[in-house]
């Protein structure tokens, strides 16, 4: 089967179609029609897997900027029938008889070329048993899906509940309901699906192999009976309100020449959770990539004050002007808002005290909560997009040699604001910049600068924000 498999690789899709018979059209699923067709397979809706042993995939991936891989959507697998979940056992489920075993075509998914043009770069069989940790995971993100419908509340499954398997919308529209066991209300027709996040992990670990993170988790039975998150918590208890030398000497890491509050910071984390970042200033854990934990560390000092906002990644104009924030069937749409909606955040909270010793208080998970992401976080984000649209006002200060704009600051809100994503400033054609899909409104502009591009913005957290949710941690 493999090696069968291995023989589509490099074929453009108009070669493909024409050896296959098939009529290549706009559908996005064509990729996946040739893939099943390469294998003889005929267009079904069969609950067995579509070779008897593995159930067939194809499935985008794109190469950022940077030059890594990363997986353009999430991996859908099948539909969940809410009547036949309440009822089944993990391992006795229709989910894991059709999924176990996956024959995956990955092809990269490139916008500067015709679509005719693509082709598959490389397959593999995954075998969702071979790595026993991630089986375990994905059984507690299967049971936590189920427990829901169990309950009655099939309506208020959302992707944000689980780490690597989830619950994502299958239908034409947001009105595409079923009926569910326990209650008279209709859910979202819904399919199981492996998170971007996690695919994006796949593919840099074990398909490319261009990239590999450290495990916490080293035995997948120390998730008998305990979340990702449990375990995390448990690895740093013994350490809270510990100082920096003692935690420095305890954990065995080299002293350098800093008199900077926070330079171990990272480095603690890293050696409390038992992971070896090959950058100091990173934190790069298995489970948080395929799970979107987003660990970051808050250092206070002695009068509860944190210096520092906390930068989301930055936006491009273009394409944050033409974002809607939902999509038609009420999904996450907005670049912003897929992302807090997918992602859990670690603070990892350090205070400095009047002795000048630095204390590890604490940690403290948290998402986004869905009232204040489609709330207040939403206007703001409407508000950004009018602005770019409407053209950012600037206006150059030619004492400060500053730049103002228009977009919004952290005084004019009490959640999120936007400002550049970096300490350097460009207002001409850089890498800096960014180009700016109507032309800026000048005030005083220099002549070296330009209408159309603009330094690279990003959201913000407000550290007030961020303050607030770790507040407990700092008595």
């Amino acid at each position: 089967m493999q090696g069968h498999a291995n023989k589509i690789i490099n074929i453009k899709q108009k070669d493909l179609s024409k050896q296959l018979g098939i009529k290549i059209n706009n559908d996005k699923n064509v990729m996946g029609d040739i893939f099943e067709a390469w294998f003889g397979k005929p267009k079904d809706s069969a609950s067995k897997p579509d070779l008897g042993i593995a159930e067939l995939k194809a499935t985008p991936f794109k190469r950022l900027k940077n030059g890594k891989i990363s997986a353009k959507e999430r991996l859908v697998l099948n539909i969940i029938n809410y009547e036949k979940i309440d009822k089944e056992t993990f391992k006795s489920s229709h989910f894991l008889k059709k999924n176990r075993t996956l024959e995956i075509g990955f092809y990269e998914y490139n916008k500067d070329i015709p679509k005719k043009e693509w082709s598959f770069s490389k397959c593999i069989m995954y075998e969702m048993e071979n790595n026993p940790v991630d089986f375990k995971v994905i059984e507690q993100d299967w049971k936590i899906i189920q427990s829901y419908v169990k309950s009655g509340q099939a309506e208020n499954i959302n992707e944000g509940l689980t780490k690597y398997l989830a619950a994502c919308t299958k239908g034409k529209n947001k009105h595409s309901l079923r009926k569910q066991p326990h209650s008279n209300k209709k859910a979202m027709q819904r399919a199981f699906s492996f998170k971007s996040s996690y695919m994006t992990t796949l593919l840099r670990n074990y398909v490319f192999g261009n990239q590999k993170s450290d495990s916490i988790i080293k035995n997948p039975n120390e998730l008998n009976n305990r979340s990702i998150e449990e375990i995390v918590e448990s690895k740093f208890n013994p350490y809270k309100g510990k100082s920096i030398d003692y935690l420095i000497k305890k954990l065995g890491i080299p002293e350098k020449h800093s008199t900077r509050i926070g330079a171990y910071n990272v480095q603690i984390v890293n050696k409390i959770l038992g992971i070896n970042g090959n950058n100091i200033n990173e934190i790069n854990a298995n489970e948080f990539e395929k799970a979107s934990i987003i660990p970051k560390t808050i250092q206070f000092d002695y009068k509860n004050v944190n210096k520092e906002s906390m930068s989301l990644p930055p936006f491009k104009f273009k394409e944050l002007s033409k974002e809607d924030w939902e999509n038609e069937l009420g999904e996450p749409e907005a670049a912003l808002n897929v992302y807090l909606s997918e992602s859990e955040f670690l603070f990892i909270v350090f205070k400095s005290n009047k002795q000048g010793e630095n204390i590890l208080k604490g940690i403290k998970f948290f998402k986004i909560p869905t009232n204040q992401k489609d709330g207040k976080i939403k206007d703001v984000w409407k508000k950004t997009k009018d602005t770019i649209n409407e053209g950012v006002k600037l206006n150059y200060n030619f004492k400060t040699n500053k730049v103002t704009n228009n977009l919004t600051k952290a005084s004019n809100h009490d959640i999120i604001h936007v400002r550049p994503h970096s300490k350097y400033r460009s207002y001409t054609k850089n890498s800096y910049s960014d180009i700016l899909p109507v032309p800026a409104n000048w005030t005083n502009k220099p002549d070296n600068f330009s209408c159309k591009y603009m330094t690279k913005q990003s959201f913000w957290f407000n550290n007030s924000y961020i303050k607030d949710i770790v507040s407990d941690l700092l008595m």
